[in-house]
């Protein structure tokens, strides 16, 4: 996959995020625990306006072939990962730390969550920290990263 179908692909999956957004703004108003819905909601929302903003940035980003397709796969691991959770966690109505301070997740729920989250975190760091060293100096110093 050249960087060019990379850099369409995530601005397509961005905005593939805001219309989800846009539809789990919806199941706000239709579906039990609508606090959870919120959150889902806002949360790919935000998370469609990062990959279209990591979309519009991949040409400056001065990165290896590899490292390009880590922050491609990490990145987009870490979004659908998200909204998974997200989904997850409205539909069991399950309580976090800032939602439901002192309140004790039931254990079965909250194992399938943190297993999400054990992907979620670290893709997120790979993902982010490899586009943040992209974009280190100026682009032309190294045209065979490119």
């Amino acid at each position: 996959m050249t960087d060019d179908l990379r850099r369409r692909t995530l601005m397509r999956q961005g905005f593939l995020f805001l219309f989800l957004g846009l539809v789990l703004g919806l199941a706000i108003i239709a579906l039990p625990h609508p606090e959870k819905w919120m959150s889902a909601h806002v949360t790919a929302l935000l998370t469609g306006l990062v990959l279209v903003a990591i979309g519009l940035a991949w040409k400056e980003l001065r990165l290896t072939h590899g490292q390009r397709t880590m922050a491609y796969a990490t990145g987009l691991l870490a979004a659908y990962g998200g909204l998974a959770g997200n989904v997850f966690g409205a539909i069991t109505d399950l309580p976090g730390p800032a939602s439901n301070p002192g309140v004790t997740p039931p254990m079965p729920q909250a194992a399938v969550f943190l297993t999400i989250l054990a992907i979620i975190v670290p893709s997120l760091f790979v993902s982010f920290g490899l586009v943040l060293y992209g974009m280190r100096g100026a682009v032309t110093e190294f045209p065979e990263d490119r």
